[in-house]
């Protein structure tokens, strides 16, 4: 079975960078993600990324991998931003 996957499927961080170029014509810029730390072994690290946009403040988030954490952290911004539905 093949199923069309709508714009709501797209990927966090490029729904956030969507959101915040077309909101004011890019001036408030792109999303920046910022990896504010690391820990726990090698085996099982833990990732803590904050991503900010000018102008709406920062969310962050903890994952297992860098790119889980900053998914997570842009899709928080988005809910608080009430782009997203839980």
């Amino acid at each position: 079975m093949l199923v069309e996957l709508g714009d709501d499927m797209r990927d966090a961080k490029t729904s956030l960078q969507e959101w915040a170029q077309s909101r004011t014509r890019g001036s408030r810029g792109a999303p920046v993600y910022q990896l504010v730390k690391r820990e726990g072994p090698d085996h099982a690290p833990r990732f803590y990324v904050e991503v900010t946009v000018a102008g709406e403040g920062s969310d962050s988030a903890k994952a297992a991998s860098k790119r889980e954490a900053e998914q997570a952290a842009a899709r928080a911004m988005l809910l608080r931003l009430g782009e997203l539905q839980q």
